[in-house]
């Protein structure tokens, strides 16, 4: 009897074992954090039309592109504001007479602004356009991106073409139909870029002129930033903020005003805060979220 009951005994303890076994198998894995964003603080609705805005670290100033009404028209009314990183405007009209400015980039103590058919060069300190570089044509200078090496790189959405800036002219580097290309990012392993009307995500190689697609359905492509953790976020024009993952490429939706007609155009993030700064376009306004995972 006691043979019986030391075997029925020992048959529990191997049963809980291996129930106990099982149960730790079948435990969900360590999940990856989901982003997600919390809005901060929006500038005063004075931001007429704003398409573009570009984080200064060094100075810790937020410069704003506003259009001022039609993004294609040369009628010099658009001008450049700054705002400080808690919303406040510092100075509405900082530098004036530009039509249609967008996509900006600094090289030193140099900000470069796309304005329709030229990029204009702005001294930071003067507070003035000191040189301009015309493009031919109806480029429709959108995005505009700087090299590790402080080449200046422009994205023209009616010619199909990234331009950069080299011995003084705008040089076509890559000409290809890439249905309206808008947003660019210079990176030492290529150059990234969106697309309105095809709405994609992807990379470029301006030595051979080869692409890849990396990711799709991400609306009229707008602005793309890269987070310090190699992700990316890119925006959809139409009123979307996207997250997208340099693991597979897969995208996640951080943003959703369409239906409020709220645009958002091209963005820029400040890393020391994880602030994303998005204009909004014809809401004549900038919005910052916090970019947080949970």
């Amino acid at each position: 009897m006691k043979t019986l009951k030391l075997t029925m005994y020992c048959s529990l303890i191997v049963l809980v074992a291996a129930c106990s076994s099982k149960t730790k198998k079948t435990e969900p894995q360590n999940k990856t954090p989901e982003p997600f964003l919390e809005m901060v603080w929006q500038t005063d609705s004075l931001m007429t039309t704003s398409e573009s805005v570009l984080y200064h670290k060094e100075s810790g100033v937020i410069y704003v592109a506003n259009v001022n009404e039609s993004p294609w028209e040369i009628d010099h009314n658009g001008f450049i504001s700054t705002i400080d990183t808690s919303g406040n405007i510092l100075e509405l009209k900082w530098v004036e007479g530009m039509s249609g400015p967008k996509g900006m980039g600094i090289v030193g103590d140099r900000l470069f602004v796309n304005d329709i058919n030229r990029v204009v060069e702005i001294d930071m300190k003067e507070r003035k356009i000191v040189n301009e570089y015309p493009v031919d044509g109806k480029p429709d200078l959108n995005d505009l991106t700087v090299s590790s090496e402080g080449v200046v790189y422009a994205s023209g959405s009616s010619s199909e073409t990234i331009y950069a800036l080299q011995n003084g002219n705008m040089d076509a580097v890559l000409v290809k139909d890439l249905a309206r290309l808008n947003g660019l990012l210079s990176a030492k392993e290529g150059m990234y870029y969106v697309t309105s009307k095809a709405s994609e995500f992807g990379i470029c190689n301006l030595k051979d002129g080869s692409l890849n697609v990396l990711t799709t359905e991400i609306g009229h492509g707008d602005g793309i930033v890269r987070l310090p953790n190699d992700d990316f976020i890119v925006s959809n024009w139409k009123g979307e903020v996207f997250y997208i993952s340099a693991k597979d490429w897969s995208k996640k939706q951080l943003l959703d005003t369409r239906e409020k007609n709220i645009n958002a155009a091209d963005i820029d993030f400040i890393p020391e805060s994880n602030l994303l700064l998005v204009p909004t376009f014809f809401n004549n306004r900038v919005v910052a979220y916090r970019l947080k995972y949970k």
